[in-house]
């Protein structure tokens, strides 16, 4: 029988309540600039999780406040937390420990509440630049900004890293911290790439720095081993190895480790949400393919447990990319196959339906990862098929059919078929014979309604570029234009020199144009970005 003297459990409950913080709302992260002072963007994590437990949600507070703030520069962490009023505590009943939860994700300075002051006056922050190597320079809307990235065995580097990992759990589900201590010959294999917004304004205040960043990434190398005999590029064997059991493994025979092949593999990807759908990932990205591709010892380029969203962005990246190649491009389905190899007991005649020994020349030239470069083959295949003939209900008479489109369609559907197969070969082979067709069917309608869905969004984005292109094209002539003009006014001309643009396409196809900034006078920027050929 319930007590008399004690509160019904919902009255209970509901004053419990009062007491609760969503985790997530309470938590605040600034960028600041000035010391401290100027408040460049503030944001919400999407993930508090990993800190504050699986509820996200912080017992004991009223009106709690946590204001992460970080120095836009050098990304110096300091935590401020707030409230009206705080849980005495009752029996085991206690307000969570809201600094002993950060206190692993964060340096111990962050929690220095003399750091702020310090941070006020650091007579450092206008003479700071990013470690490192500048990759790549662009702008959008107005607004420059620079890509640079450095070795992991880089202090500076590492201390970057250090303060700014805090943000990893924050907004990558299920993504943790790289442990920057490690041993010198293993953190020798990680880069870590910063994109910084550059403040071109002419009054800037000059005790401030220029940088602020906006996003970073890291990739590691993969040791591998290639087998000999030479095998075709569609059959090459690679095994990771193992690392050494010593700490100090025996490289007396390499003039550095990182001289042997391996797979380079992006691991923590993140553009913060103010800065997100303007291109900025793009741009990221194909910076690091572009500086991948250029190092002759990287075999293969792979992505460590993408999420959707990035696996999206990946896929226009790397189709765009490929389209560019001219031996991509003409890729197409055989649809004149010998009638013997379509038997119903033939195996599925891969090799005659799609140019192999030239996809695979491609995939290893390119070293996009197998599966993924299968999918992007597989996308660009279907995109050369009239929208008209993608239908099952015309295909009936299969190879036979009438029209190349039909064939074409069928071909392109079999093709499918057979990655799908060898991949999913131990759940199929569970099912009878009747649901295997029944399940591999369907699977091709969804990798199907999935690719046309890419290829929407690919083949808008590359009308848009065209356009851009176009209008550059225009601009270009009018300036040549209002130059001869001014030439057969004045009598010369004088010498044009600086920046010169060239308009690409942003992330999410904004109207505004995004340019390449290249200059002259910067020899560390490259005079033209790579192009794969």
């Amino acid at each position: 029988m319930e007590d008399p003297a004690s509160p019904p459990v919902s009255a209970l409950a509901a004053r419990l309540e009062q007491w609760s913080s969503n985790a997530n709302e309470a938590l605040t992260i600034t960028l600041l600039r000035h010391g401290f002072e100027e408040s460049l963007d503030s944001f919400h994590p999407d993930f508090t999780y990993p800190i504050f437990g699986e509820e996200e949600s912080i017992f004991g507070y009223r009106n709690l406040q946590i204001n992460l703030a970080f120095a836009a520069h050098n990304l110096k962490p300091h935590v401020r937390i707030t409230h009206d009023k705080k849980w005495e505590g009752v029996g085991e009943v206690q307000a969570s420990d809201v600094e002993g939860a950060l206190r692993p994700f964060l340096p111990a300075s962050a929690f220095d509440q003399e750091l702020a002051s310090a941070l006020r006056n650091d007579a450092s922050a206008a003479s700071f630049k990013p470690p490192g190597t500048i990759l790549h320079r662009y702008t959008t809307q107005g607004r420059l900004f620079e890509i640079w990235y450095s070795s992991l065995a880089d202090p500076a580097t590492k201390e970057l890293l250090r303060n700014v990992q805090v943000l990893v759990p924050l907004f990558i589900e299920g993504g943790t911290a790289i442990e920057v201590d490690d041993l010198e010959w293993t953190i020798e294999r990680w880069k870590v790439y910063f994109v910084y917004e550059v403040d071109t304004r002419p009054k800037r205040a000059p005790e401030t720095s220029p940088y602020a960043l906006i996003g970073y990434s890291t990739s590691y190398r993969v040791w591998v081993l290639t087998l000999p005999p030479p095998l075709g590029p569609s059959q090459q064997a690679y095994f990771t190895l193992d690392p050494p059991e010593t700490d100090s493994p025996d490289l007396s025979s390499l003039q550095s480790a990182l001289d042997l092949p391996s797979r380079e593999r992006i691991s923590q990807f993140l553009v913060l949400p103010p800065y997100q759908s303007a291109g900025h990932g793009t741009h990221l990205y194909n910076a690091m393919f572009d500086l991948f591709l250029s190092n002759s010892n990287t075999i293969e380029i792979t992505v460590e447990d993408p999420n959707e969203a990035f696996d999206d962005m990946r896929d226009w990246c790397d189709l765009a990319r490929l389209r560019a190649i001219p031996d991509f491009a003409s890729l197409n389905i055989n649809t004149t196959i010998p009638p013997g190899d379509m038997k119903m007991d033939a195996t599925i005649p891969v090799d005659r339906i799609v140019d192999i020994t030239l996809r695979d020349k491609l995939r290893t030239r390119t070293k996009i990862q197998p599966r993924q470069f299968s999918r992007l083959v597989e996308m660009h295949l279907l995109s050369t098929i009239p929208p008209l003939h993608r239908n099952k209900h015309r295909i009936t008479r299969k190879e036979k059919s009438a029209t190349e489109g039909d064939r074409k369609y069928y071909l392109w559907r079999l093709y499918v078929k057979h990655r799908l197969a060898i991949m999913n070969r131990d759940q199929l082979m569970q099912l009878d014979r009747e649901e295997r067709i029944e399940k591999l069917d369907a699977t091709v309608d969804s990798v199907e309604e999935d690719y046309l869905r890419l290829l929407e969004v690919a083949e808008k984005r590359q009308r848009s570029a065209k356009q851009r292109v176009n209008a550059a094209a225009h601009h270009k002539e009018d300036d040549l234009a209002a130059g001869a003009k001014s030439k057969s006014v004045n009598g010369s001309v004088g010498k044009l020199r600086g920046k010169r643009h060239r308009i690409v396409l942003s992330e999410e196809d904004d109207d505004e144009a995004e340019e390449v900034v290249e200059e002259d006078d910067e020899a560390t920027l490259p005079t033209k970005k790579r192009r794969v050929a």
